[in-house]
């Protein structure tokens, strides 16, 4: 018997919402998958418009009845997760036949049909044009040689394309040494191709985790990739010999047909622990390309967008870097507003409000924030958290957060967890030493320092008090020199205290005086400064009895 067309659908979309929950995006996460199973079998059974929060509460999230959606943000916060959890996927899919989509203020999915389906748009308003179409305003780098063009307002487009292995030319690998032969290519070694098979897997694992990135899945080459819409293009090749590895990858941009970027990665006595190197490599990379806001392919996206003022919360997130390399009162006062009215569109960005807590926080050590609201900046940090629970730079943010309200405890659990996820480790390393785990902390921030090619300089100022702590004042002395950031209050308050311990008071008191009209704060009441800087309380009064040298308290 013939299938009605109604059933075809229903077996569609079944056969699809398989693939979704498969699929990294979702990384298992029991609480997503329920979900998107419940949404997807009600719509399918005709009960979409009965969809409530109420309802998804008590069968979903086994709340008990008399929900109440003010006191427990439960079902919007894994609303709102879902959405952009599904919207990555489809990014990362654009040739699904059939794609479950969540509209915007609605607990319903709708099924679109067709690769790359536009989201549905309200009666009279156009569909949002395909990633690989001209932007209405002819915004966005045009591909000399393909004509796709990004989303201008969405975040880049990446594809991987599988590692290769090659056969190593000699018995011994030197890192400085120049290669004397070409590779070949075309290995046969099973363990070196494994280990090419397996950075690629776990680098397109972390890639799609990565905020603002869409990654293009199952690309064979880089005409290929660059056909379907991808503007940045990755590719690598390994070389394994006895006890000793090498990763060469190289990032292309296919706008403008360059190489942008490229780097090896040596490691030696790799036998018996190849999936620690593996995963530790690829974790490097994923920092070194994608990360947010340094990351080398949004740092060339910012370089092209900040030429107009921002049109998505991504575009303002780019400007970040900007601002963290002079801490500038004009370019604060701009990123306060951006941060706020993109806020205001959409308050469950749980990446801009991690960000928004960060800016918060930090422009409160600047002389133009003085608004230090600890509840505003402790509220978007958790509020990110609950949103974007696996994202290391939401759980950094709090921990953040929480050193500063002087909760040391809470901010060395934070950082533990994001130690846990990986990401960016150089400010996990910070977080750590000002926290109180001072050795391990300062030991992953030299280590991330020599690897990182452009970082802020504030993460001295965790490096300057351990040198106080220890003693070594001259060390500290230099570390507050090279924050070098005049209107950022850490490095005249580092300096000053250093000056102050290595007897040279009259310079102190000149930084004292320096960092009194940058935080006019620190003169009625140091120790309260001290107490945001620090959860080791040995410190803070060390701190707090220097700065009184330098003519503070």
């Amino acid at each position: 018997m013939k299938r009605s067309p109604q059933s075809a659908q229903h077996a569609a979309v079944a056969a699809e919402l398989e693939q979704v929950v498969a699929s990294p995006v979702f990384g298992g996460s029991a609480r997503q998958i329920r979900l998107l199973r419940f949404l997807v079998g009600e719509a399918l059974a005709g009960r979409g418009a009965d969809l409530r929060a109420p309802l998804l509460a008590t069968r979903v999230f086994d709340r008990p009845e008399g929900f109440d959606s003010v006191e427990d943000s439960i079902v919007r916060v894994e609303m709102s997760k879902l959405r952009r959890a599904l919207e990555r996927y489809y990014a990362a899919s654009p040739a699904a036949l059939v794609r479950i989509e969540l509209p915007r203020g609605r607990y319903a999915p709708v099924f679109a049909t067709g690769p790359a389906a536009a989201d549905p748009a309200p009666s009279g308003a156009s569909p949002r044009p395909p990633m690989d179409s001209q932007p209405a305003d002819g915004s966005g780098p045009l591909s000399p040689r393909s004509g796709c063009v990004p989303d201008s307002a969405g975040g880049p487009v990446v594809a991987i394309l599988p590692f290769t292995s090659i056969i190593a030319v000699s018995a011994s690998l030197n890192a400085n040494a120049p290669e004397s032969e070409p590779p070949v290519s075309g290995s046969t070694g099973a363990r070196s191709r494994a280990v090419a098979h397996g950075l690629t897997d776990r680098l397109g694992d972390l890639f799609v985790r990565a905020p603002r990135v869409r990654v293009l899945s199952r690309a064979a080459t880089l005409d290929e990739a660059e056909a379907r819409g991808a503007r940045y293009v990755v590719e690598g090749s390994v070389r394994l010999i006895p006890g000793a590895l090498r990763v060469t990858v190289k990032l292309h941009d296919t706008a403008h047909g360059i190489q942008v970027w490229g780097e090896k990665f040596d490691r030696f006595d790799v036998d018996g622990r190849l999936f620690a190197v593996e995963d530790e490599i690829a974790r490097e990379i994923t920092t070194s390309l994608v990360t947010l806001p340094l990351g080398a392919v949004h740092a060339i996206e910012s370089e092209e967008r900040s030429v107009h003022p921002p049109r998505s919360a991504y575009e303002v997130l780019l400007r970040f870097p900007r601002w963290l390399a002079t801490f500038d009162g004009g370019l604060q006062a701009e990123l306060a507003d951006h941060c706020a009215r993109f806020l205001d569109r959409d308050p469950d960005d749980g990446v801009l409000l991690g960000y928004s807590a960060l800016f918060h926080v930090l422009s409160s050590w600047t002389a133009a924030g003085r608004d230090h609201d600890p509840r505003r900046a402790a509220d978007h940090a958790r509020r990110a958290v609950a949103l974007e629970p696996e994202l290391t730079h939401a759980r950094q943010v709090l921990a953040f957060v929480l050193l500063d309200a002087g909760d040391g405890p809470g901010a060395l659990a934070e950082a533990e967890i994001a130690l846990k996820l990986g990401g960016s480790l150089m400010f996990t390393g910070f977080l750590l030493a000002l926290a109180g785990d001072w050795e391990r902390g300062t030991a992953i921030l030299r280590k991330h320092q020599g690897l990182a090619k452009r970082y802020p300089g504030a993460v001295h100022h965790a490096l300057a008090l351990d040198a106080c702590r220890r003693g070594d004042y001259e060390a500290a002395l230099v570390e507050a020199g090279a924050i070098a950031h005049p209107n950022l209050a850490w490095s005249a308050l580092d300096s000053a205290v250093a000056l102050a311990r290595l007897g040279r008071i009259a310079e102190a008191r000149v930084a004292g005086r320096q960092l009194a009209a940058v935080l006019p704060q620190v003169s009625r009441d140091p120790r309260a400064v001290v107490n945001r800087l620090t959860a080791d309380q040995a410190l803070v009064d060390d701190l707090v009895e220097a700065l009184a040298l330098a003519g503070l308290g």
